[in-house]
């Protein structure tokens, strides 16, 4: 049957820039004021405990997994599993940028074109493929059965699309903030790039501490 190994998939809290609707790939930016406040008052209900903590080196990243996690640093910590770099375009908004025949044609066709100076969604595709068989080695030499990363709604989309039991397109899958998903597997079927077993919605309430 294999050693199971569950992935909980969780996107970063909002930001300022979020809130804007403005492009932040690479951006470091952190979580505002009011996320914060509101993160501190949610605990997540797990259904088994998370042995291993994995993250986005990026600073809204690192401040989710301290707020979810009580304070608890994670594990491994690792540039490979930041959302597209969106190049020339980090910071700006749609209205910013609509004007510009570039910009239009991404939108037209965002798995082929690129941002300027940014990321083509092939190389995205693959660094967060090597991110994940990063993370999944890393867990099985902790002897891990459940691994939590924290990570960015681009990278959680992609993966959902290759690994969720269901098949839905990129696009099709809602990601909020401070949100995400777990998939049940086994360590085999994740390396052999096959769909997990299950996938649940990961449930927060409200923390009595907070």
């Amino acid at each position: 049957m294999g050693r199971h190994l569950a992935v909980t998939l969780i996107r970063h809290g909002m930001t300022e820039q979020n809130r804007r609707r403005a492009y932040i790939g690479w951006t470091d930016a952190p979580l505002s004021p009011e996320e914060h406040r509101r993160l501190r008052g949610l605990r997540i209900e797990w259904p088994c405990p998370v042995d291993c903590l994995v993250a986005s080196d990026l600073r809204r990243c690192q401040e989710t997994a301290a707020l979810l996690f009580g304070g608890r640093g994670a594990d491994w910590c690792t540039s490979r599993w930041r959302e597209l770099h969106f190049g020339a375009w980090e910071g700006k908004t749609f209205a910013e940028l609509e004007a510009e025949p570039a910009y239009r044609q991404w939108l037209a066709s965002p798995f082929s074109a690129a941002p300027p100076g940014g990321e083509r969604y092939a190389d995205f595709q693959a660094r967060i493929k090597q991110a994940l068989a990063e993370t999944i080695a890393f867990a099985e030499r902790a002897g891990a059965r459940h691994v939590a990363v924290i990570t960015h709604g681009g990278p959680i989309r992609l993966l959902l699309e290759q690994y969720a039991p269901d098949a839905r397109s990129f696009w099709e899958w809602e990601v909020p903030f401070a949100g995400g998903y777990t998939l049940e597997s086994t360590i085999e079927r994740w390396k052999g790039g096959e769909r997990c077993i299950s996938l649940s919605v990961v449930r927060f309430k409200e923390n009595e501490n907070g």
